[in-house]
């Protein structure tokens, strides 16, 4: 996520550094990634705030 005082280079070479330590001492690697960036481009907003406003 975002972390301010860094950017997405420095994320990806921590990343790869710790996957690196892991895979060396022999640990087991589990990633997980989510991509959000169009999420609620795509969805009908009317619906999402008709359900917004029944609660």
């Amino acid at each position: 996520g975002f972390q301010p005082g860094r950017n997405t280079t420095q994320a990806l070479v921590s990343v790869v550094d710790r996957t690196s330590r892991a895979f060396e001492q022999g640990e087991v690697i589990i990633g997980v990634l989510l991509d959000f960036q169009k999420t609620f481009d795509t969805i009908q907003h009317k619906i999402i705030l008709s359900k917004f406003l029944r609660h």
